[in-house]
């Protein structure tokens, strides 16, 4: 039987959110679908006792595909609103509607964070006229010049916003800085390093002009990689990164070592909220997953003050295509939470789409909806239940804490919490085929068990002890329970 010996002595990193985005889907579902079941998504993406209780939801201030990129971006569901379609046209508050909608509901059922973030600018601020970039860009679609514009604009919405009583917590103005984005797949922005420091203090000169609270979060790099210093990547990189190193210089500038050349800045510090926001995207490499948080952890701790967020994730590569509802899906992204929560020390963990409508494995919920507006039902998948147990239970200032005998990268995956009210936590992830019964030294004698399976969904499974068997290919969370009764 295996030993887990659950010690809060030794502490990690204060959770401050688990999260997912409104992006693409949220507005044409608030269209389309009947307000129950609009309400019943909420409930299931944010309700403490029988959703999956996230604390953050994302909100994207989009650049206006809809309109401009009907042809440049090929997919009606990719294609973005804009609150401004062009200069000196007036703002048009109605746009985005579900997403309003959205952030509303999740406020009023007590989610903790909101943030809004930016895929590209909006189409009339770009150099080629649209929300992707083309062979013609050079290293970022942004008009040179334009920063202080794409500032006050960001300020104005995020102002709009904050006077109607729903300010943002963070706005975060570039995405996946790296990326080509000169494909028809979507609004993509890229920014080389020397384009990022310029466009960030130009946006929070704008913001403080204009009084806006929420703080800055950048710059959300598509892979941690892009974050390491090359010294600690060169003798791995030609088996960690696709290309090589030199994908790190492209179109005239450079993307790489951002930590470096961007975070360390005196003027950075003093510009952004001291958080260090990547995606987990190709560190999902089986076995390398360790490898490769190990060498951003070793690049932080050169230059130290920052926290570290995980503010995207889906599946992508081989396996993204096609829906899967099931636990196969579940146990693969528990795998990269656990990853980033325990070698990173993720403070954050946020999904991409809370709701899709895409045959791919990047949605919480899944509807079926057509660009005609056809709708036949919302679904939930298995990749919901699997964030719930961590997010329903780790409100923003639980603690992780030492929990030994667990493996690394599969197996059995093993994280203890000391939550809000001090009780412990525990989240076991059992990758594996077969059963295992575990004996759990310290924390609590007796446990309230909820388990997700591919007959369960957040099961709660009564009263447990210390000897525990845990499911083949289920996730299982423990709580505290004090009470003589359960």
């Amino acid at each position: 039987m295996r030993k887990l010996v659950f010690d809060p002595s030794k502490q990690y990193q204060a959770i401050d959110n688990f999260g997912a985005s409104a992006c693409w889907w949220t507005d044409p579902a608030y269209e389309s679908l009947p307000g129950e079941d609009m309400d019943e998504i909420a409930r299931l993406l944010f309700d403490r006792q029988t959703g999956a209780g996230l604390s953050c939801i994302r909100f994207n201030i989009g650049g206006g595909s809809s309109w401009y990129d009907r042809e440049f971006i090929e997919n009606w569901m990719m294609r973005a609103e804009c609150f401004q379609i062009g200069p000196k046209a007036p703002y048009d508050w109605t746009r985005h509607a579900g997403q309003q909608w959205l952030i509303q509901r999740a406020k009023e059922m007590g989610v903790e964070r909101t943030i809004a973030f930016v895929n590209s600018p909006p189409a009339w601020l770009c150099e080629n006229g649209h929300t992707r970039c083309d062979e013609q860009t050079g290293t970022t679609n942004l008009k040179h010049g334009a920063e202080r514009q794409f500032g006050r604009y960001l300020a104005d919405i995020l102002k709009h916003f904050q006077d109607k009583g729903l300010p943002f917590d963070y706005i975060s103005p570039i995405n996946e800085p790296q990326v080509p984005w000169d494909t028809p797949k979507q609004e993509g922005c890229r920014y080389s390093n020397e384009d990022t420091i310029r466009t960030v203090l130009a946006i929070k000169r704008e913001l403080d002009a204009a009084g806006v609270t929420a703080k800055l979060l950048i710059n959300e790099t598509n892979n941690p990689l892009a974050l390491v210093d090359l010294d600690l990547v060169l003798q791995d990189a030609e088996s960690l990164i696709p290309g090589g190193i030199e994908r790190g210089w492209q179109f005239g500038g450079k993307y790489c070592e951002n930590i470096k050349d961007i975070f360390n800045l005196s003027c950075i510090r003093d510009a952004v909220a001291p958080i260090i926001a990547s995606h987990s995207y190709g560190s999902d490499i089986p076995g390398k997953m360790t490898k490769i948080r190990q060498l951003v952890m070793a690049t932080m701790e050169r230059y130290p003050g920052y926290d570290y967020w995980m503010t995207e994730y889906c599946i992508l590569g081989e396996y993204g295509p096609g829906r899967d509802l099931g636990m196969a899906p579940a146990l693969y992204i528990s795998r990269v939470i656990h990853a980033d929560l325990t070698v990173l020390n993720a403070a954050a963990w946020q999904w991409w789409l809370a709701v899709s409508g895409a045959d791919y494995k990047d949605g919480l919920i899944y509807i079926d909806l057509d660009e005609q507006g056809n709708y036949g039902g919302f679904y939930t998948s298995k990749m919901l239940w699997a964030l719930a147990h961590y997010a329903r239970f780790l409100r923003p200032g639980s603690v992780r804490v030492e929990l030994t005998g667990g493996d690394s990268e599969d197996g059995l995956l093993v994280t203890g919490w000391l939550n809000t009210e001090d009780k412990a936590v525990i989240v076991l992830v059992n990758t594996k085929d077969v059963d295992e019964t575990v004996e759990i030294v310290g924390g609590a004698d007796r446990w309230r068990m909820y388990r997700t399976s591919d007959e369960e969904d957040m099961a709660d499974c009564g009263i447990a002890g210390n000897t525990i068997t845990l499911n083949a290919g289920s996730i299982t969370t423990l709580y505290e329970n004090m009470s003589a009764s359960g």
